[in-house]
């Protein structure tokens, strides 16, 4: 056999070697990609992976009085805090949207409310006899400025998971300080964006705005938020609360689009998400006619606010790392999940949710309800005492040898056949070459090399003209062919 024919054989071993391990590595890449995608997050799960990045805005507002009969500035006065309902748009920049009243209060009813407790505490005697007249002078003539303008000053401050409706005395954990990016008042979208600066070890999540054109009437919503009640909400935690409903119709209002929702909500609810089935905030509260009928502006047009600011609609990396801790959950690999949620709370140890699955998981594998991502496959045997796998490796070890299987009975008949006719050609091309050699006469390779040695050694080697045999010097005749030498 010669180097070519060598190389085709050890070619068609390997390819035989390589197509006998394809059926298990296809199993193997099914049986991964199983793990990944074989569970489809509830609505119910969307809704827990959207409550991270609710939180409750306050807003107030502060500013001096110059009373004109006096020709003095009082002390500071406050007015608020106004409370509502923010969701986070761009974990990395810290960027927050809400309604536009929730951080945007007219001018005049900041002015009145901080003169009405001027007046009571500098008047008391002649709070209760005041006229409507005499409040409009009091309007006219008194000045409520802030420190550094004619207008008050405003603050407003962010709470993430509980909150409290007091007012905050300084950045902290729990309260951080928000910027006013931009808004659109009241009797327009109100629209606000506002921005927090984002901190190690206190990781933002986020959610994703959808398209409010593709919503339909009859649809089913959801709404998050911090609705507040006068009878509680000054004693204990705020906590998001969920809510459902339908959206029931659209409309335009001022000469723009807003949807109308049956659901249940109060005040503290605006600037609250609405989801759709997709976990996607398609709008966001802003006002209602009674508890149970409110209205939604569209989505889009929050996302025309954050394209006018330059605003990126994004996940973040604390997201991706608590939905897949909570897919874990769901499938009972509370092991792993409790490597996600750990990592969770590496960015954020407020985190709520994660604590709270976190500790579940424990629970469940302290029952011994843990179910090992990567189990070992148990073999049985049935009634017939057939064995069989139990387990998704057994299953997948199982799927792996009927493919491999079937790949051999395919690839090795058609490489034995090959094999053959390489042989067959070989074989028949080697004894052409040699008849055609003795067919014109060719000397063979060893008379060739004899009359090498001898032209060498410088002895005259003769050869018969007719036949080509060689004959001793001073033959006459051919002792091969009979014919005559010259």
């Amino acid at each position: 056999m010669n180097k070519k024919f060598l190389k085709l054989l050890v070619f068609c071993f390997t390819l035989m070697f390589v197509l006998s391990f394809a059926g298990v590595i296809y199993a193997q890449d099914a049986e991964e990609e199983t793990q990944e995608t074989d569970y489809d997050l509830t609505f119910k799960d969307k809704v827990i992976l959207t409550e991270p990045s609710i939180c409750y805005i306050s807003t107030y507002y502060f500013g001096y009085v110059y009373n004109p009969n006096t020709l003095q500035w009082s002390e500071q006065y406050y007015y608020g805090p106004l409370g509502g309902t923010g969701f986070c748009v761009n974990p990395d920049t810290g960027h927050i949207f809400t309604a536009g009243h929730v951080v945007d209060e007219p001018y005049d009813d900041i002015k009145w409310a901080i003169l009405d407790a001027y007046i009571y505490d500098n008047y008391t005697e002649q709070y209760y006899d005041l006229t409507d007249s005499d409040w409009n002078w009091i309007f006219d003539n008194y000045k409520v400025e802030g420190e550094n303008g004619p207008d008050p000053d405003r603050e407003v401050w962010v709470q993430f998971n509980a909150a409290t409706a007091g007012v905050p005395d300084s950045p902290d954990e729990n309260y951080v300080r928000a910027e006013v990016i931009d808004y659109s008042p009241w009797e327009q979208r109100d629209l606000a964006v506002i921005k927090i600066t984002p901190v190690t070890g206190n990781a933002l999540s986020s959610v994703m705005v959808g398209d409010s054109s593709m919503i339909e009437v009859q649809d089913e919503i959801t709404i998050i938020g911090y609705p507040w009640n006068a009878d509680i909400s000054w004693e204990s935690a705020l906590t998001p609360s969920v809510a459902s409903g339908t959206l029931s119709a659209r409309k335009m209002v001022g000469g723009t689009e807003v949807l109308q929702v049956d659901m249940t909500a109060a005040p503290g609810n605006s600037g609250s998400p609405v989801l759709n089935e997709d976990g996607e905030v398609i709008g966001m509260l802003t006002m209602g006619s009674s508890e149970s009928v409110n209205f939604l502006r569209p989505s889009n047009d929050i996302k025309g606010m954050l394209n006018k600011n330059g605003v990126e609609n994004k996940l973040g990396s604390m997201d991706e790392e608590f939905e897949e801790g909570l897919i874990m959950f769901r499938q009972q690999h509370y092991s792993e999940a409790i490597v996600n949620f750990n990592a969770v709370l590496n960015l954020n140890q407020r985190h709520i949710k994660a604590q709270e699955y976190r500790a579940k998981a424990q629970e469940a594998i302290n029952r011994g309800e843990d179910v090992p991502l990567a189990e070992e496959a148990e073999v049985t045997t049935d009634e017939a005492g057939e064995v069989t796998g139990e387990g998704e490796e057994g299953e997948a070890g199982l799927a792996a040898l009927g493919i491999t299987i079937i790949v051999l009975a395919i690839v090795l008949p058609i490489l034995f056949v090959i094999i053959i006719v390489v042989v067959i050609v070989v074989v028949v091309r080697k004894r052409s070459a040699q008849a055609k050699k003795e067919e014109t006469g060719e000397e063979k390779p060893a008379a060739k090399e004899e009359k090498q040695k001898k032209e060498k050694a410088g002895e005259a080697v003769e050869y018969c003209p007719h036949c080509g045999n060689k004959t001793e010097k001073g033959q006459k005749f051919c002792g091969h062919c009979g014919g005559k030498l010259s």
